[in-house]
């Protein structure tokens, strides 16, 4: 059951994580695109 969970957790983080760095990359992108405009 421990081992269970640690590898959901697991699985959970490693999305969560690739989420996170999608939407920084997202964010990021679209940030230096307003700067680029003069926004």
């Amino acid at each position: 059951m421990e081992v269970f969970g640690l590898s959901f957790s697991l699985t959970f983080w490693i999305i969560a994580l690739v989420l996170a760095m999608f939407l920084c990359g997202i964010l990021t992108a679209a940030y230096n695109d307003d700067k680029t405009k003069g926004l």
